[in-house]
């Protein structure tokens, strides 16, 4: 059946007589296909003397409609609003009451209806037949009354929209004590892992390398370097003994220092370190270590020199401080690094003591692979920095001045030195002569 019919009375109250007749026209026409019943108005004398009602599953259905029927009129009488009821009640008050014998005869056309049909369409009876019992539950009648509505909504609803996937809840912010708690966990687990062996780079040949200026060598009496006086000779002799003393101790750093000034211990610093240049398989580091007096720069003729005392606190590198011998044509050898110094420090026997001298003179160490480093010291007896620098080199290098120094000053160095410091050699520095040439060296 297509659109739902009600043959409730309620209903059937609110329609007049061409209205019902019409009604039932049009059920018959969707209950028979295309065929159109004549339905003729029976008076009181008819329904007197009605035909034999045999049950059937048609009306049972009706009756079970008209039941879900109720349900929704119901529902409206409680929705609908005061006013509404006002004013439908007013209506009907103005309508005039349909008369008995017009519910009668309806009555009697129904009945006929009813009983006037055999049934012999057997697909009627399968649409609309229903197993008795014919009541329902509530659940079958609520889905039933669901269906029958279905027809008259839209027949294209919208597709559902989906609804957007929440984002993903970011993480609670830490606080500051826990972002401190992560900070010290952190410090504390590089601070215990070991620290990893890198081998150090040489930066030998990355020294900066100055011009020889023969000339001033030889102003400044530095007589290994052109060999034209025959005293050269005796710091040849002095070069090998001191190597040869230095590979049977494995010891490598030496101090040159005199008792007291005017001995000559920069003028055999520079010299002999000039003689070790020639051993080419040897590296050989000269470091100015007199911060009271600084003089190699002056010797050599470096123009540009270092600051001594950045290096030792840790400011500078030594590939800044270091400086080469350019090629030249006396044969002073690339193994050759000076370490210049043009700063005073009137505090360098406090800063002998600064961690920051051994890191840098153990970095310098690593960086460079020096053979030998000879350290220029101040006088011993002046001052007290050759005591401060003790535990920096392995042994001592005694430079005393003919007619300048006393045995008892020699002997109050090796005293205040101590005799756990080892005494590598004497180098006896006699005066110069009148005509040049008398000089004497002692080892």
């Amino acid at each position: 059946m297509g659109e739902r019919r009600s043959f409730s009375r309620t209903p059937r109250k609110a329609l007049s007589r061409e209205a019902r007749q019409q009604l039932i026209s049009d059920m018959l026409d969707e209950e028979f296909g295309t065929s159109t019943v004549e339905v003729t108005e029976i008076g009181e004398p008819a329904r007197a003397a009605p035909a034999p009602v045999a049950r059937d599953t048609l009306a049972d259905s009706f009756d079970a409609l008209d039941a879900l029927d109720a349900q929704p009129l119901a529902l409206e009488d409680e929705l609908r609003s005061p006013e509404r009821d006002e004013t439908e009640h007013d209506t009907q008050d103005h309508q005039p009451e349909l008369q008995d014998e017009d519910d009668a005869a309806f009555d009697a056309l129904l009945a006929e209806f009813e009983a006037s049909d055999d049934h012999d369409d057997d697909d009627l009876d399968e649409t609309v037949a229903l197993t008795p019992p014919y009541e329902l539950e509530a659940s079958e009648a609520l889905a039933l009354g669901e269906s029958y509505r279905a027809p008259s909504e839209p027949a294209q609803q919208a597709a559902p929209v989906s609804e957007p996937e929440p984002e993903p809840e970011l993480p609670p912010a830490r606080s500051d004590a826990e972002k401190a708690r992560q900070e010290r966990l952190r410090a504390a687990y590089q601070a215990s892992a070991p620290a990893l062996h890198i081998e150090p780079a040489d930066r030998w040949n990355a020294l900066d390398v100055m011009p020889v200026d023969v000339e001033h060598l030889e102003q400044n009496l530095v007589i290994t370097a052109s060999r034209n006086e025959p005293a050269h000779g005796a710091f040849d002799v002095l070069r090998t003994r001191l190597v040869q003393t230095l590979l049977e101790h494995n010891w490598k750093r030496v101090a040159v220092t005199s008792p007291t000034r005017n001995c000559g211990k920069t003028f055999t610093s520079v010299n002999l370190a000039i003689s070790l240049s020639r051993y080419e398989a040897t590296r050989t580091i000269l470091m100015d270590f007199d911060m009271r007096n600084p003089s190699v720069a002056g010797v050599i003729g470096d123009t540009q020199p270092g600051k001594m005392g950045d290096f030792l606190r840790g400011t500078i590198s030594a590939e800044e401080l270091l400086v080469r011998f350019d090629q030249n044509t006396l044969n002073i050898g690339a193994g050759l690094a000076i370490g210049t110094n043009n700063v005073i420090e009137p505090y360098a026997s406090e800063l002998a003591h600064e961690p920051s001298t051994r890191a840098s003179l153990d970095r310098m160490m690593e960086e460079m692979s020096p053979d030998i480093v000879l350290f220029d010291m101040p006088p011993a007896l002046a001052f007290d920095d050759v005591i401060a620098f003790r535990q920096h080199f392995d042994g001592v290098l005694m430079v005393v001045g003919g007619g300048e120094t006393s045995p008892e000053e020699v002997r109050e160095v090796m005293r205040r030195m101590g005799e756990e410091t080892p005494l590598l050699g004497v180098v006896l520095n006699q005066a110069e002569g009148e005509d040049g040439s008398d000089y004497s060296y002692g080892y």
